[in-house]
């Protein structure tokens, strides 16, 4: 076949593409300025200033962000501002003048202005240079064109000195240098709360732990012509409000470097540098990730610690959300999303492992909370380059050197929470030593007592010509002894069945409020289902009574046919409701919470039949399969209750992750089967949407609910899993539980084990 050639053509960019990575790829309006601002960190800034001008309207108002940086020239505008996706910085590791390591590559940064205003206007100026240059950018000249990006041009101009503007002196003389920005049309409403969203986000942009204090954040604000005072961002005071200060560090030579001061005795705990490979099993003789700093602070709501800061307690709860947490910084700036409070800025699952031990600091087990922490892994550029940045610029590769970070971090919360664990036991009001010696010596005066009273009651008797034989006196003694003895044994022995009592219940207690918390999740699911028969019944009682009065009032035989018909719905809706009433009452009678010998497949069947009405509306199909058993052999010594419990809470759960499946493929699964010469599995599975990934254990957690409205916000209790869990582990023998993220069905699989009852 033949071919004619018909030239070369470029890939050609359409116009939008900056608009697009602007207000997609920059999640927020604080990431934009963050960005902004870390330009003028590269840019050797010592200070930077954001003012914000607002007015009644964001389109009236205005942003201006200016720094005394080394700026730019005419030809930086032409051949690198102006250029998206620049390779200025790529190879370069340092700041020209003050040798910062840099902490953009991307050249995208300056596509947040797109993220904050309609247009800019840019004022840059190098040392020495007597003109400033200026450059205007109006980014609704991208919106709704088919243009390619380099049809669309931008005004520069060149101005002499001094050039002043509305908010003021931009550059007066030429020692001065940096960049001056006009954002004209805000895209957000800035309200009070909004800015102090951005001093905190800024707060914690840079390092409260860096060593160089030779770069500074002020937010002004002039609201309608008011002048409100400068409000620096200081990012060193937050630390004295800690309990703890946990420090440690790998260094060049793979060696483990930790030490634990104890704010509130002043003890300084060190700990000899360890080799990598002794410090941390199976992890390598040298850590992957390379030398770095780790340090975190224990935050606890303590009047000692606050007044170091001047906060007061009703402030201390917003700013340990603000702040909490662990987070990464790269060469003194942060990392995102490390250290936020939601999503995967809790990087290190801080949340899970407290929820998982929820002990305070005194018992064993003791996790740390996310509110409880504020932290930083201080890591460069030149020592750390295989942890980098992800094309986003929001979260750094997982690669094996993260995960590596993680399981150090990790290790290193660990070792603190033992160390204050122990440290916390010891501290107690009671010194346990000074209490045994006390509690000797009153023993010993005892005793002293004791031997006195009879010496006194032999002299007594000598006296009075008495012949009472020594030890008959002392017998006399010891019997009144070991009466006192037998009566103090007694009320010890009745203190102890008195707790045991309580103890049990207690623990009846617990399983009562564990199934009313059961049907409480039954009657939110089903509660619109209840309500639909219970009016069914009732709009149908109401048409019966219609039908026989108009057939009395007109002396007319009464339609049987149809009478029978609207009895029949009447009694359908009613018997639903019957039902469902018939369990929530019987679920908290003595005999449901006694523990027998329970047919388990008789409870599911009984369940399943109460909700017929709602499978059929939803189009469910279930199915009950026995596997190398009968139905009749299914047996577990429990208590009817606890399964009954299960079987609402797993069916509960299956009919909410059925809504999205196609409706002639919604099913449920049931197999019971024997597993071994004495052991039962019973297996749930559904079509359903699955379990999330990495939440197989997870979902058992107190409060971990997978259901959430359209904003991501939390609709469920999250305790009904953990119900179950507690169930099947506490009240079935040798009873475990596991899931799986997808079954044979397609859906999740929940499968419960237990010893079968003979």
């Amino acid at each position: 076949m033949a071919r004619r050639y018909l030239g070369k053509k470029p890939f050609d960019l359409s116009a939008r593409v900056p608009m697009q990575l602007g207000r997609e790829s920059i999640s927020s309006s604080t990431v934009a300025v963050s960005e902004l601002i870390k330009n003028g960190y590269d840019a050797d800034a010592e200070s930077v200033h954001v003012e914000f001008y607002l007015r009644e309207s964001p389109a009236l108002s205005t942003l201006v962000i200016r720094d005394d940086g080394n700026g730019m020239d005419a030809n930086t505008i032409y051949d690198h501002w102006l250029k998206i996706g620049t390779d200025f910085k790529s190879g370069v590791e340092l700041s020209l003048n003050k040798k910062r390591v840099l902490t953009g590559a991307k050249g995208l940064g300056r596509l947040g202005l797109d993220r904050l205003s309609k247009k800019v206007v840019l004022y840059t100026k190098k040392k020495g240079s007597s003109t400033v240059i200026q450059l205007i950018v109006d980014w609704r000249k991208y919106e709704e064109t088919n243009a390619s990006i380099s049809d669309i041009k931008h005004d520069i101009y060149e101005q002499d000195l001094p050039l002043s503007g509305k908010y003021g002196d931009i550059f007066s003389s030429v020692d001065d240098s940096g960049t001056y920005m006009v954002l004209i049309g805000l895209k957000d409403e800035w309200y009070p709360e909004f800015i102090e969203d951005l001093k905190q986000e800024l707060r914690l942009l840079i390092s409260p732990y860096r060593s160089a204090n030779d770069f500074s954040i002020t937010i002004h604000r002039t609201i309608n012509n008011v002048v409100f005072p400068d409000d620096p961002v200081d990012t060193q005071e937050l630390l004295k409000a800690a309990s703890w200060e946990v420090k440690a560090v790998v260094d060049s030579n793979n060696k483990v470097k930790l030490s634990f001061k104890n704010n509130s005795t002043g003890e300084l705990i060190e700990q000899i540098p360890t080799p990598w490979r002794e410090w941390i099993s199976k992890q390598g003789d040298r850590p992957l990730f390379g030398p770095l700093k780790f340090e975190f602070h224990y935050m606890v709501r303590k009047k000692e610690f606050l007044s170091k800061i001047d906060m007061s307690a009703r402030n201390w709860s917003r700013f340990m959300e603000l702040n909490r947490g662990v987070r990464i910084y790269r060469d003194d700036f942060r990392v995102r999303p490390y250290g936020e409070p939601t999503g995967k800025g809790d990087w290190l699952d801080l949340g899970y492992r407290k929820s998982s031990s929820p002990g305070g600091i005194k018992q064993g087990g003791f996790r740390i909370a996310p509110n409880q922490i504020i932290g930083a892994v201080s890591i460069s550029k030149t020592t750390n380059a295989i942890l980098n940045d992800q094309a986003n610029r929001e979260g750094i590769v997982e690669n094996e050197a993260y995960l590596q970070l993680r399981t150090f971090i990790l290790k290193i919360i660990s070792s603190f929470e033992s160390l204050a664990t122990k440290e916390a036991r010891s501290d107690e009001s009671t010194d346990l030593a000074v209490e045994l010696e006390r509690i000797i010596k009153e023993k010993d005066s005892e005793l002293k007592g004791a031997i006195d009273g009879i010496k006194a009651f032999s002299k007594k008797t000598k006296k009075k010509g008495k012949r009472i034989a020594p030890a008959q006196v002392l017998n006399q003694r010891l019997r009144e002894l070991e009466r006192a003895k037998a009566s103090h044994q007694k009320a010890l022995d009745d203190y102890y069945l008195y707790l045991e009592k309580e103890r049990e219940k207690l623990e009846d207690e617990k399983d009562i409020l564990s199934n009313l918390a059961s049907l409480g999740v039954l009657t939110v699911s089903f509660g619109h289902e209840i309500r639909t028969h219970s009016s069914l019944a009732l709009t149908n009682s109401k048409t019966l009574k219609n039908l026989v009065r108009r057939a009395q009032v007109a002396e007319e035989s009464i339609d049987y046919d149809k009478l029978i018909s609207v009895t029949e719905l009447m009694i359908a809706g009613a018997q639903y409701v019957d039902t469902f009433s018939k369990l929530a009452i019987d679920n908290i009678k003595p005999d449901k919470r006694t523990r027998s010998k329970v047919n388990v497949p008789r409870i599911f069947k009984y369940i399943f039949d109460m909700m017929s009405a709602t499978f059929a509306k939803m189009g469910v199909q279930y199915e009950i399969e026995f596997l190398r058993i009968e139905e009749s052999d299914f047996n577990v010594r429990s208590f009817e209750i606890d399964w009954e419990s299960i079987a609402i809470n797993l069916i509960t759960n299956s009919t909410w992750a059925l809504e999205d499946t196609e409706k002639d493929e919604r099913k449920i699964k049931v197999i019971f089967e024997r597993v071994g010469g004495t052991r039962l599995r019973l297996s749930f599975m559904d079509s359903g949407c699955g379990l999330e990934t990495g939440q197989e254990d997870a979902i058992f957690l107190p409060m971990h609910s997978r259901k959430t409205d359209r904003k991501g916000n939390s609709t469920g209790t999250g305790m009904g899993l953990s119900i179950i869990k507690s169930q099947v582990e506490e009240h079935m023998p040798s009873g475990t539980i596991s899931a799986r993220q997808y079954s044979d069905l397609g859906g999740a699989g929940f499968y419960i084990e237990f010893l079968q009852d003979k």
